[in-house]
């Protein structure tokens, strides 16, 4: 098991580690941060977040934060 609030982003074949930076206004809204650039994803991208528990995720990406690609506003979509 990792440490709390670890994921792992996956998404277009790519397996990428970052964390969990903040749960936002309680709509199933938060901002994630990846330890490297994820060209793949844009607003719109659809991507599956594992969480430190082995729990997955289906997440959508609202907004891209900053100008490095590391870090993203997202929604949740469901349970994978």
């Amino acid at each position: 098991m990792r440490e709390f609030n670890q994921i792992v982003a996956h998404f277009g074949g790519q397996a990428v580690p970052g964390q969990l930076a903040a749960l936002e206004g309680g709509r199933g809204v938060l901002r994630v941060t990846l330890s490297e650039p994820a060209a793949g994803l844009s607003a719109g991208s659809e991507c599956l977040l594992e969480m430190h528990d082995g729990a997955q995720f289906r997440v959508t990406v609202t907004e891209t934060l900053g100008g490095e690609g590391t870090e993203f506003r997202m929604k949740l979509v469901g349970r994978a």
